[in-house]
C-alpha cells in the first residue's frame, strides 16, 4: 500500500508491504534506479547505506521491546532524494502514524522549513524513532524498579524469572541497536555524495542522539547485572540458611536415633531398662542432649 503526502515541494511516500507492482510504480514515478528499490519487497537479513543517482536508501533494523509484541526488530528502508523521502515498512510503526499527523498539520499549517529538502525529512524522522528508542528504555528502566522492589519485598525466586525476562529484551535491544554504529558512520559519509557536506553535517544532532540511547543501554546493562547479583546473593544466603537448620536437624536427630537404637537393642542385660519410670529416665536423658546440642550451636552462633 502507498501512501503519498505533499507539503510545498517536499514529497512523503509511506510505503507498507510493497508488492512487486508496487515497487514498479516507485521505480517509474520518482525515477529510481534498479539498486535502490532491488530488495524493498521484502525485509532483509542486513542493514548498510547506499547512495545510487543522487539517490541516498538507508536499511535499518529497530528493536522492540513491549511483551505484546514480538521480541524481533521491525525494519524500515528510507529512500532520499532531493524533494522525497519514501519509507519502505512490513508492518505497523507507531512512530510513522505519528509522523504522518505531524506532517499533515504542518502541510495545512504549510509551515515548509526554508531550504528543506528530502534529507531534512530524513533527519526529522529518523529524531523521531530514536525519541521512540528512549521511551523502550524508560519501559526497560520502569521493569528493572519494578525487579529491585520484588527484591526488597524478598520474592527473589520470583524476581529470577523477571530478571531474565528483562535481560533478554536488552539484549535483543542492544544487539539491534549496535549495528547502527556502522550504518550512521556509512549514511554521514554517502550522504555527502548524495546531497552536500553542509546535509552532512546535520548527522551529528543524530550521532549524539545514538550516543546518549546506547550510554543509556549500557548502563541499564550494568544495572541489571548488580540487581542480578544481589539477588543471586539473597538467594544463596536464603538457601544457605535453609541447608544449615537442616544440618542441625540431622546432627541433633543423628545421636537421637542411636540413643533409642540401643536402648531398642533385645538385650538380656540393658541398663535403666526395666527400673522404675525408665521410659521417663530415658526421655529426660534424650531431652538433655537435645539441650545440650542446641547450647552449643547457640555458642557457637550457628543458630
Amino acid at each position: 500500500m502507498i501512501s503519498q503526502y505533499t507539503q510545498g515541494k517536499l514529497t512523503w511516500v509511506d510505503v507498507l508491504n510493497p508488492t512487486s507492482e508496487e515497487s514498479r510504480e516507485l521505480l517509474e514515478t520518482y525515477a529510481l534506479s534498479p539498486e535502490i528499490i532491488s530488495d524493498i519487497a521484502a525485509p532483509v537479513p542486513r542493514s548498510g547505506a547506499i547512495c545510487a543517482g543522487k539517490v541516498l536508501k538507508v536499511t535499518m533494523d529497530f528493536p522492540v521491546v513491549k511483551r505484546t509484541e514480538d521480541i524481533g526488530p521491525y525494519e524500515i528502508k528510507f529512500i532520499v532524494s532531493k524533494n522525497t523521502l519514501i519509507t519502505v515498512r512490513y508492518g505497523d510503526v507507531d512512530v510513522i502514524h505519528q509522523f504522518e499527523k505531524e506532517f499533515e498539520v504542518a502541510s495545512t499549517l504549510k509551515k515548509t522549513v526554508a531550504g528543506s529538502d528530502g534529507a531534512y525529512l530524513f533527519f526529522v524522522l529518523l529524531t523521531r524513532m530514536y525519541e521512540s528508542l528512549e521511551a523502550k528504555l524508560d519501559y526497560l528502566e520502569t521493569q528493572m524498579i519494578d525487579v529491585e522492589r520484588k527484591i526488597a519485598d524478598g520474592q527473589e525466586k520470583q524476581t529470577v524469572f523477571t530478571i531474565s525476562e528483562v535481560s533478554r529484551l536488552l539484549i535483543s535491544f542492544r544487539h539491534t541497536i549496535k549495528a547502527h554504529e556502522a550504518v550512521l558512520k556509512t549514511v554521514k559519509e554517502q550522504i555527502e555524495v548524495c546531497f552536500t557536506k553542509t546535509t552532512a553535517s546535520k548527522m551529528k544532532s543524530i550521532e549524539e542522539q545514538y550516543a546518549y540511547i546506547i550510554g543509556r543501554t549500557n548502563t541499564l546493562f550494568a544495572t541489571l547485572d548488580e540487581l542480578r547479583n544481589m539477588n543471586f546473593a539473597l538467594l544463596t544466603t536464603k538457601q544457605n540458611e535453609v541447608m544449615k537448620i537442616l544440618t542441625i536437624m540431622a546432627f541433633i536427630t543423628f545421636p537421637l536415633s542411636l540413643f533409642t537404637s540401643i536402648f531398642g537393642m533385645n538385650t538380656q542385660h540393658t541398663p535403666i531398662l526395666g527400673a522404675n519410670g525408665d521410659f521417663w529416665i530415658i526421655l529426660a536423658m534424650m531431652s538433655l542432649i537435645t539441650l545440650g546440642f542446641f547450647m552449643f550451636f547457640k555458642y557457637k552462633k550457628w543458630m
